[in-house]
């Protein structure tokens, strides 16, 4: 993960017929054009709760640790709190002392923190101060590692609490563009521990994560026209996986990772192909697996072979649904409009997230596929961008304008990650990682 990769080569634009409909690249350069001369400046907590209320959620009280640091990046307290709030499921409080609770409150955390161990206690404040939880987490003291054994502490508070486990110690991919510089930056989710994995003058887009979270697929514009490349993070190693004719983007793993499926402009139109993921030569094949409108992009692969992907077919930007072995794709996005893209699959295969484009504004939304129920989960953006779901599909990523943000998968809480904060500039794309 130190090790970073510099590429420097012209940008060059994408084929127009085939950039009207490739959301990502549209929405790259609205973005940069809207904001390139714009400088936010953040507030110094590490989360800014922009959307929806705590009201009439268990009150969990958050108890100052003993020995705790009084450094914001190091408190143990602090980061206890933001994970817990996160999710959108608890009324969360901290406190300095334990007698300062408020009455009413369901659970309360205590801990101590003594040389490199965190010991906490969950208790039921109802149920006569019944201990639910009582446990010894190790760390590193290392300020970067720090934090990873406090989001273990809060990873198995929540799975007491709700018996789901928990995703604060998994990671998230993104890309910014600032100076005339792109950059594919790893961190954690809450956007602390940022390291920078590759870096180009020419645009990077289309993050894909592979199952184990070691590797990431990306089209990048470094050679004069879109190319997939898979980046190995931990041995800083790339791969050129596909260099067909034509433009080649899109990239999203098979959920064993052994083949992506790309979008290759490379006989007529723009279709999704699957290939191998092995260094591209002149023997390099790429299968049709998505041919049915003039333009079909974006895919992303359930589990269960299930393949949703963003189509022309019905005239317009529209979500489809067909299996990896086969099918007539069936369309998902009725009634929402005549712009919908970037669909992207539950981990469970129950629910996509998607974008959806409505009198200029863009939203990211949720759709039920066993009741097609369809919702906004985003309750205070506009411009909306490449929404993913957690590992344990009950958060969403997502960035609007220059600013990254969490919405759970409700829809009833939105969150902005004050730690990513692109100057002068902009983010790109995001995903999270697909293991915990």
């Amino acid at each position: 993960m130190n090790k970073k990769l510099t590429y420097i080569a012209n940008p060059s634009s994408l084929n127009k017929r085939t950039m009207h409909f490739r959301t990502t690249l549209v929405q790259m350069f609205m973005v940069i054009i809207l904001l390139l001369t714009i400088k936010v400046l953040f507030a110094d907590q590490d989360i800014d709760i922009v959307g929806g209320n705590s009201a009439g959620l268990a009150k969990i009280a958050v108890v100052a640790f003993n020995g705790d640091s009084l450094q914001s990046n190091n408190n143990v307290t602090n980061i206890i709190a933001n994970d817990l709030s996160i999710t959108g499921e608890f009324n969360v409080k901290e406190y300095s002392a334990l007698d300062q609770v408020e009455s009413g409150t369901a659970y309360v955390i205590t801990g101590t923190i003594n040389n490199s161990n965190i010991s906490y206690t969950l208790k039921n404040n109802i149920s006569a101060a019944n201990i639910m939880l009582h446990q010894k987490v190790s760390f590193n003291p290392e300020p970067s590692k720090f934090r990873y054994g406090a989001h273990m502490v809060s990873n198995a508070l929540y799975k007491k609490l709700t018996n789901i486990r928990g995703v604060f110690t998994s990671k998230i991919a993104y890309i910014v563009q600032s100076n005339n510089q792109y950059q594919i930056i790893i961190s954690d989710y809450d956007g602390y521990n940022q390291i920078p994995v590759v870096v180009a003058s020419a645009p990077l887009i289309s993050l894909a994560w592979d199952k184990s979270g070691r590797k990431i697929a990306y089209a990048s514009l470094e050679s004069g026209k879109p190319v997939v490349y898979v980046q190995d993070i931990y041995a800083g190693v790339r791969t050129l996986v596909a260099d067909f004719n034509g433009t080649n983007s899109s990239p999203a793993f098979i959920p064993n990772s052994s083949q992506l499926a790309v979008t290759l402009t490379k006989d007529y139109g723009s279709h999704i192909f699957l290939i191998n993921d092995k260094s591209y030569g002149r023997k390099s094949v790429a299968t049709p697996l998505i041919n049915f409108g003039s333009i079909d992009t974006e895919a992303s692969i359930a589990n269960n072979g299930n393949i949703v992907f963003t189509s022309n077919h019905d005239g317009g930007p529209q979500i489809f649904m067909s299996n990896i072995n086969g099918g007539t794709p069936n369309r998902l996005t009725l009634n929402l409009g005549n712009y919908n893209t970037t669909a992207r699959f539950s981990h469970d295969g129950s629910k996509i997230t998607f974008i959806n484009r409505n009198y200029g504004v863009l939203k990211a939304y949720v759709l039920n596929l066993t009741n097609k129920s369809a919702y906004p989960v985003s309750l205070n953006t506009s411009l909306d961008m490449s929404p993913s779901f957690a590992p344990n599909d009950k958060l969403i990523l997502l960035s609007s304008g220059n600013g990254m943000y969490i919405a759970n998968s409700t829809g009833t809480i939105e969150t902005r990650l004050n730690k990513i904060h692109p100057d002068n500039g902009a983010i790109i794309d995001q995903r999270w990682a697909n293991n915990f």
